[in-house]
């Protein structure tokens, strides 16, 4: 077998074992919860449009979106962005979103945090404003995704819950990690600054444009933590090399993912998580950009993943223990 036809041929069997892998793994996650059969009810899946106007990742997908872009999971016009922090060279896009809502009591967020001792923040009530229920927010979804398997070997000497930019939240510093990059508070005028992200934690892969609108209000008290993670550069590497043998997927590079917390009155909360992804458009410095994105069944499995997180989050504040 000559080595040209080799490499199409390992493509193909690393292509169908991943294919194999997702679908094992949906298998696995699909018995662990076969009993709430409701949890993509509880937890919706919503498009951009219904994420609140001043959400620091609907900023970014509607302010660099571009038409002439491929299609997208969960996006009708994917973004095309910059390299971190900015710029003109347009070397990533968005290859997937997905953003998931809920309604919540508010009490159910003040008395969780209240229990766990996350409502130290300034409050603008007797129960907090839309920032202090935001941290709690955050803080339920951290301690919920300790519960997990994958935190037994992701996790490594992570500190305090922090919000300052590039607080780490989970994960590996020198690998897979998730970083804070900032907050934002339509009641306190405050909007993401990703230029004040310090040096010391590894940086995003793309750009992050600023909600500045944020400072303009609303009638909604609404606030939100923005959060980036990014893989390894051997991770990367690996899936440029097997896409650029032929593979027809490719991963992404990193992300963001945005807390959301709406008072939508003075009983309930509206909770939305969102995530996007980001992936180079010129892989190994390749001039013609390259659209390849994650497989619909790992898209898929992502989105699941993201509702299990959010249901579990859920239970700690519905159920308190």
């Amino acid at each position: 077998m000559s080595t040209l036809s080799f490499i199409p041929n390992r493509c193909r069997v690393i292509g169908s074992l991943v294919a194999l892998g997702s679908f094992g793994a949906a298998v696995y996650l699909g018995k662990e919860y076969r009993g709430k059969r409701q949890l993509d009810q509880i937890c919706r899946r919503v498009p951009v449009a219904a994420l609140p106007k001043p959400s620091a990742c609907r900023n970014l997908l509607e302010t660099r979106r571009e038409t002439t872009a491929a299609p997208a999971w969960g996006l009708e016009t994917p973004a095309v962005t910059s390299s971190w922090p900015g710029g003109d060279n347009k070397m990533h896009w968005t290859p997937s979103f997905a953003a998931l809502q809920v309604e919540v009591p508010l009490s159910a967020l003040a008395r969780y945090g209240s229990s766990h001792g996350k409502d130290n923040d300034e409050h603008g009530g007797a129960e907090g404003d839309a920032f202090c229920l935001m941290q709690t927010f955050v803080a339920g979804f951290l301690d919920g995704r300790r519960t997990g398997a994958e935190a037994q070997f992701l996790d490594k000497n992570v500190p305090p819950l922090s919000f300052a930019p590039g607080s780490q939240l989970f994960g590996d510093r020198s690998g897979l990690g998730a970083f804070v990059l900032d907050t934002w508070s339509t009641a306190r005028g405050k909007c993401v600054q990703p230029l004040d992200l310090p040096k010391d934690p590894p940086p995003p892969v793309s750009e992050f444009p600023s909600n500045t609108a944020v400072r303009e209000g609303g009638p909604i008290d609404t606030a939100g933590t923005v959060m980036y993670w990014r893989f390894t550069g051997r991770v990367s590497s690996t899936m440029d090399r097997l896409a650029s043998w032929g593979l027809p997927w490719r991963m992404m590079e990193g992300g963001f993912q945005e807390f959301i917390v709406e008072k939508v009155s003075d009983q309930a909360v509206r909770l939305t998580y969102a995530m996007v992804e980001s992936a180079n458009l010129h892989p190994g410095g390749q001039s013609r950009r390259d659209f390849k994105r994650m497989p619909w069944l790992a898209y898929e499995l992502h989105v699941l993943y993201g509702r299990i997180l959010l249901y579990k989050t859920l239970r700690r504040f519905l159920n308190p223990s």
